[in-house]
C-alpha cells in the first residue's frame, strides 16, 4: 500500500546511508539544504520512473472542458487545446460524446496532417487522434504553454487530459512535510540516488558511490514486478462503438 515519509526523517536515512553528517552552517562539509535539493530531484525522477512503467500512482488530470469550437486554421482537419501548464508529460487525452468515454490514440504531429488530409467542412462525431504541436516556448521570465492538436475536427463533446505534473519542492526547513509513495521500492530507490549524488559530490570520500549504484539499480528491476495495481485515471474502457463515423 502507499506510504509516507517526511522531509526530515528522508534526511536522516540518506545521511544514515551515506555514512555522512548533514550541517546547516557554512563549516559543514554536508549542507542540510544541498540533499534537501537532491531529494526533491530524485522524487522527480522516481515518480516519471513508475509512470513511464505504467503505473499511474502520480497522474493527475484537468477538468472536463468543451471540445475547441473552431479550427486551428483555415480547412486543417484538427483543432488545438492547450497543454496543461504544469505537465511534464502527457499519458492519455479522453474524450465525451454521445454518452461515451473513448481514449484518443496518440500521433507525431508530424505525420498527422497526412493521415487527415481532407480539409472541407467536418462531419466527423469526435476527434480519434491527438499529437503535441507544442510544448511551449519562453521569452525573459514568461513561459507560454504549449498546444495540443486533436483530430479530425469535431465540436461536439468534452475532454480530459491525464498529465503527470511539475513536483513542487518541499525546502528542508518543512521537515513534517510528506512525500508519498507507491510502496517501500520507492522510497529505497530514492534514498540510494541520492546517496549516490552525495557521494559524487563529495568523490566518494566515504566509499559509499559504488554499493549506492548496486542497490539503486537492484530495486528499480523489481518496480514493475512488486508494485500493486493501481486502476488508471480517465476513462476505464477505451473500446471504439461501431457506430464511429471516421
Amino acid at each position: 500500500m502507499p506510504l509516507t515519509r517526511t522531509m526530515t526523517a528522508l534526511l536522516d536515512r540518506c545521511a544514515k546511508k551515506a555514512d555522512v553528517v548533514l550541517g546547516a552552517d557554512s563549516t559543514a562539509r554536508h549542507q542540510t539544504a544541498d540533499v534537501g535539493l537532491d531529494i526533491n530531484d530524485s522524487y522527480r525522477v522516481m515518480q516519471r520512473l513508475y509512470v513511464t512503467r505504467g503505473f499511474d500512482f502520480f497522474l493527475t488530470e484537468t477538468s472536463l472542458a468543451n471540445l475547441p469550437s473552431t479550427r486551428a486554421d483555415t480547412n486543417e482537419q484538427y483543432s488545438l487545446i492547450d497543454w496543461p501548464s504544469t505537465a511534464v508529460s502527457l499519458h492519455r487525452i479522453d474524450v465525451y460524446a454521445d454518452g461515451e468515454w473513448s481514449e484518443l490514440a496518440r500521433r507525431e504531429w508530424t505525420t498527422l496532417r497526412s493521415e487527415y488530409r481532407r480539409g472541407e467542412a467536418s462531419g466527423h462525431r469526435r476527434p480519434l487522434v491527438y499529437a503535441p504541436k507544442s510544448h511551449g516556448t519562453v521569452a525573459t521570465t514568461v513561459f507560454t504553454a504549449g498546444k495540443i492538436a486533436i483530430a479530425p475536427f469535431a465540436t461536439t463533446g468534452k475532454y480530459k487530459i491525464s498529465y503527470l505534473p511539475e513536483w513542487t519542492d518541499i525546502a528542508t526547513s518543512n521537515g513534517t512535510y510528506l512525500f508519498l509513495f507507491p510502496d517501500e521500492l520507492g522510497a529505497q530507490w530514492l534514498m540510494w540516488d541520492v546517496v549516490a549524488k552525495i557521494s559524487i559530490r563529495d568523490r566518494d570520500n566515504r566509499g559509499r558511490h559504488d554499493d549506492s549504484l548496486l542497490e539503486r539499480s537492484r530495486i528499480e528491476a523489481l518496480i514493475g514486478h512488486h508494485v500493486p495495481h493501481v486502476t488508471s485515471t480517465g476513462a476505464i474502457s477505451v473500446q471504439r462503438s461501431p457506430s464511429y463515423n471516421r
